[in-house]
């Protein structure tokens, strides 16, 4: 009688493919993507892991993003340097599907917690 997997053990070489699709993802349909994903497979713990992870971070851009706009009209245009500091963290989804595909429950630096 098989078991269902929990947070930690490892995953099979199809969830892993999905889990790296979650996080690449928000580079074709943002939001979506993972929405989707995580809707199609939250019977599965590492892909609904992986793609609540990838959705919750690109909701914190989204976010990230509406502040720095708001800040750059409060600023007449000059809090749009701000949007420099977002730059890196768009390698991030690439690096996180890496970490998906290798088979490790790692999420996002600051969100790390989500879907556990």
């Amino acid at each position: 009688m098989s078991h269902a997997m929990t947070f930690g053990e490892q995953a099979s070489s199809d969830d892993k493919m999905w889990a790296m699709f979650a996080h690449l993802s928000s580079f074709v349909l943002p939001f979506f993507g993972s929405l989707l994903l995580y809707a199609m497979h939250k019977d599965k713990p590492y892909i609904s892991y992986h793609a609540a992870q990838s959705l919750g971070f690109q909701v914190l851009l989204w976010v990230a993003g509406a502040v720095i706009s708001v800040v750059t009209v409060v600023t007449c245009g000059v809090g749009s340097v701000l949007y420099f500091a977002l730059v890196p963290a768009y390698f991030l989804p690439i690096w996180s599907a890496y970490v998906a595909y290798s088979g490790e429950w790692k999420g996002y630096p600051m969100i790390s917690q989500l879907g556990k």
